[in-house]
């Protein structure tokens, strides 16, 4: 197996599974392997892997590519080579086991893991010779058998293991196993038992990593999945109570409410952030006046020209309606990836604007996208919110029954629909900086 280890000897290590064939490098997404790093070029390089040996070309890349420090256009690649790509440093590595003299007879246990079939055991065959003479110290071997599917190594969860070790149950890659000399040769052990490691032969397909914008239709049935249905009612509910409320008790409860939408919202990102399969869910109730000001807070950093412009109209100074218009937007615009940074740094001072305007330009494309989805989500809320309003001044002044049930019903029913684009929404955005938090570099 032909493979890259990016950022070896960092905990940001990775490893690339090499194909048969052409493998495309690059930080664009239509390259077989995206490596986003800003010094990497859009389509950098490949990599040709044949029979007769393996070959990196250098794409006519910015930064170009180097292979033990000397820069060129093409080079035939050996196994333990140091590559950099830009600023990005990898190391190649070839499992194909090269020519060497007969050692003593021992035993050796391989393993394989397989890929296609993760549900099944995998069979560890055990090749055994003669008995190794009575003076040599015995081996600890791997287990007889070991559990099926593909093995990620303890300390770096991105790279497949190469070892495991059956004293302490842990699977390891090529950095974390120790490397020591011995009579027959090279002996990897375990860092922490000591012992001798057992080799796994993974055989594994290379995952394809799906774009932001591929992601976006899923976001629509995100509050379907699990338990998310009978959450999105339950803060409908919610919603609406606070809203019959009156008087100083209603003030105390909105602020409770938007405390614990804060919440909910950050929680949709997070979790998206972290695990884009995870379920809708209540969040924990900790903090809830902290949460409503950080969401306050947002709110001004994104609108505070708007506002200061229609205070300043209100004062009786004349304010053209088109200036009020332009900062509006420009908040529209602003406040989204203002909220993100909110939430994913937890303190309101992530939105100002030395974290938001560069972050924006980072990934205009994808955050143009997803600022048209959110504003035009907004726009549908606004507009059903209004015929709602409509549908609920008419109950109060109708004596026909039938007329209130139809108008309190569809009031309801907008509740629910406004409550689940307002889901949809954040999980936009937290799908937003799944796709991109390479990109973004938020720490």
């Amino acid at each position: 197996m032909n493979r890259l280890v990016v950022n070896p000897n960092t905990p940001q290590a990775w490893e690339i599974q090499l194909k048969p064939g052409e493998n495309s490098f690059g930080r664009g997404d239509a390259t077989d392997f995206t490596i986003p790093d800003p010094s990497v070029s859009t389509r950098h390089c490949r990599v040709l892997v044949a029979d007769d040996g393996v070959i990196l070309q250098d794409l006519g890349s910015t930064n170009g590519t180097s292979v033990n420090g000397v820069a060129g256009q093409q080079f035939k690649l050996e196994n333990g080579q140091a590559l950099r790509f830009g600023n990005v440093d990898l190391v190649y590595y070839s499992d194909t086991p090269a020519a060497a003299p007969p050692k003593p007879a021992g035993t050796k246990l391989r393993v394989s893991l397989a890929s296609h079939a993760p549900a099944a055991p995998v069979a560890a065959v055990a090749a055994l010779a003669e008995a190794p003479p009575p003076t040599a110290p015995p081996r600890m071997a791997g287990p007889a058998a070991v559990a099926g599917g593909n093995r990620f190594c303890k300390f770096h969860p991105k790279s497949l293991a190469r070892f495991f070790c059956a004293q302490c149950g842990r699977s390891f890659c090529d950095l974390c196993v120790t490397t020591r000399p011995s009579e027959d040769g090279a002996v990897r052990t375990c860092r922490s038992c000591g012992v001798e490691v057992t080799p796994l032969e993974v055989r594994s397909e290379r995952v394809v990593q799906r774009s932001f914008y591929s992601k976006l239709p899923g976001a629509f049935i995100y509050p379907f999945r699990d338990m998310g249905l009978v959450v999105v009612i339950f803060a409908t509910i919610a919603f609406a109570a606070v809203g019959f409320m009156a008087g100083m008790f209603a003030i105390g409860a909105n602020v409770l409410f938007y405390g614990f939408l804060f919440l909910f919202m950050q929680n949709i990102i997070h979790t998206t952030a972290s695990d884009e399969s995870e379920g809708l869910a209540f969040p924990e109730m900790d903090g809830l006046i902290g949460a409503a000001l950080a969401l306050l807070g947002t709110v001004l950093m994104s609108f505070w020209l708007t506002i200061l412009l229609l205070i300043l109209q209100y004062s009786g100074i004349e304010i053209p309606g088109a200036f009020i218009i332009a900062s509006t937007i420009l908040g529209c615009l602003y406040f989204p990836m203002a909220f993100l940074a909110v939430a994913i740094k937890d303190t309101p001072l992530a939105g100002n604007p030395l974290v938001v305007f560069p972050s924006i330009m980072k990934i205009p494309a994808q955050y143009s996208v997803a600022a048209f989805v959110l504003l035009s989500v907004y726009g549908v809320r606004k507009l059903g919110g209004y015929i709602s309003g409509e549908a609920g001044a008419l109950a109060f002044h109708t004596h026909d029954i039938n007329t209130v049930v139809l108008a309190l019903g569809l009031r309801a029913v907008w509740a629910f629909v406004s409550f689940y684009l307002l889901t949809v929404s954040i999980r936009i955005l937290g799908l937003l900086y799944n796709s991109t938090k390479d990109k973004l570099g938020w720490s």
